[in-house]
């Protein structure tokens, strides 16, 4: 007796260029970038304020504890913290926003290149995936291990420029790096679609 092979249902695929979506892409890493100083600094602490925790006003604090915080928010100090929240949300390493994915929408982008242009289209699809890589690993390390996202700094001192050293300033270039291998793999697509 003959084994019986399964034939599967073959259902004709309508394949979707992916250039609106990497477009997209592109804006959304265009925007983080503009607006990084804003969604890598949150300045929602309020800490007491120094002297008020010395040993000299052990009264006055056990006073304003007492009243279970209800006394005048306005000596308190404003602080903030960096954070990689925000950066994380854009680079759909979350879960969330028009990068979840971009990779295969990438690869899907070589259903439509022109073949003259594969090989420069192959290599741009590396750069973005070795840039977006660095850029989720640098940003996932920055929420644990930058000073400042651990340790809180004055309102003032978020005007001025940070550690340039940090993880999320190196994730930032690495999120530039991936949004020009983006703009040249859109190119790439555009010419392959006219």
């Amino acid at each position: 007796m003959q084994p019986r092979i399964s034939q599967a249902k073959t259902a004709a695929t309508v394949k979707t260029n992916p250039l609106d979506n990497l477009i997209e892409a592109r804006d959304t890493l265009d925007t983080l970038l503009s607006n990084y100083k804003r969604a890598t600094i949150d300045c929602t602490y309020a800490d007491v304020p120094r002297e008020l925790l010395e040993s000299k006003n052990k009264e006055m604090l056990l006073e304003k504890a007492s009243t279970f915080a209800l006394f005048d928010k306005s000596v308190s100090v404003e602080s903030c913290k960096t954070t990689n929240r925000i950066v994380r949300d854009y680079l759909g390493v979350t879960g969330k926003g028009p990068l979840v994915g971009i990779e295969k929408e990438i690869q899907r982008g070589l259903d439509f290149i022109d073949p003259d242009d594969l090989d420069d289209y192959v290599a741009e699809l590396e750069n973005f995936s070795q840039s977006y890589s660095k850029a989720s690993s640098l940003s996932y390390a920055a929420g644990i291990a930058d000073f400042d996202s651990v340790n809180n700094f004055s309102k003032e001192d978020a005007e001025n420029a940070r550690n340039d050293s940090s993880n999320l300033a190196q994730a930032k270039e690495a999120i530039r790096e991936a949004k020009s291998s983006l703009d040249r793999l859109v190119a790439l697509l555009q010419q392959g679609t006219l």
